[in-house]
């Protein structure tokens, strides 16, 4: 004979079995809309290629990284390419700006980056890009070594 108690009891639990997936999920349904569309080729840590446009870090169209103790701001206008390199808990990039220079800065591995391929909406942390190689705006792309507007 089952008390109500029990009939409780087993109802919560068979409840409880559907619940796993509920938490957050991996789908990317949408992305924030950038001030500027830039394109992009991204290679991940696996070594997949993904051309993106519509390019941001969570909406903001510039490389946040430190240098020492500074925090500063890189416009994706000024970057040519941005190489990461996975060190513990942080990530080194080496990037070279669209004046032939370059410079080494840290970034934090968990930052968000988006962008649009042909297919899909796309989301990855910095901890698992690889190089980023940016081609210029989406409404005018930009040759190596030329300035900016």
């Amino acid at each position: 004979m089952t008390t109500p108690w029990m009939a409780v009891l087993l109802v919560a639990a068979w409840l409880s079995l559907g619940m796993g997936g509920l938490g957050d999920s991996d789908v990317v349904t949408k992305i924030p809309k950038p001030e500027r569309s830039f394109l992009v080729e991204l290679v991940d840590a696996d070594d997949v290629s993904f051309a993106l446009h519509d390019f941001s870090m969570n909406g903001l169209t510039m490389l946040p990284v430190t240098a020492g103790k500074a925090d500063i701001s890189l416009d994706f206008a000024e970057i040519m390419e941005a190489r990461m390199y996975l060190q513990d808990d942080r990530v080194l990039s080496k990037v070279l700006f669209r004046n032939q220079t370059t410079q080494e800065f840290m970034i934090d591995p968990g930052l968000a980056f988006y962008g649009l391929t042909d297919w899909g909406k796309l989301k990855i942390t910095a901890g698992n890009i690889r190089r980023i190689t940016f081609l210029g705006r989406a409404d005018k792309p930009l040759p190596a070594g030329a300035g900016t507007d």
